[in-house]
């Protein structure tokens, strides 16, 4: 018999001196709220090493547990969670938020949901 394991921390993480804050916009749609895609701006703590999809987690888990993404491997092989990054089709996965900004836009690649 198999059992789900829920891998997510107890609770946030607390901050710590060699973490900083940063904007994650990301752009959402839901057609039974609103016609159009809106932005929605999230407020999340990150490490020096964290990736993007390390952000997005912090999102989903902490802020919003409504916000949906495409991930598998976490590794760079898969390709599951490519997304525009500032404009950029890249993987979340390999990303840097350090290397990204104190604010980071992301929305799906053009041409899909």
């Amino acid at each position: 018999m198999m059992t789900a394991v829920d891998d997510r921390p107890a609770a946030a993480p607390a901050a710590a001196d060699h973490q900083r804050m940063v904007t994650v916009k990301v752009r959402r749609f839901d057609p039974e709220v609103d016609p159009e895609a809106n932005w929605q701006s999230f407020e999340v703590p990150v490490e020096k090493g964290d990736r993007l999809l390390d952000a997005l987690h912090q999102i989903k888990w902490y802020q919003d547990g409504s916000l949906t993404f495409r991930r598998s491997c976490a590794h760079g092989v898969c390709g599951s969670d490519a997304m525009r990054i500032n404009g950029v089709n890249r993987l979340a996965c390999k990303v840097l938020v350090k290397d990204l900004g104190d604010e980071i836009l992301v929305e799906p690649i053009k041409g899909l949901p």
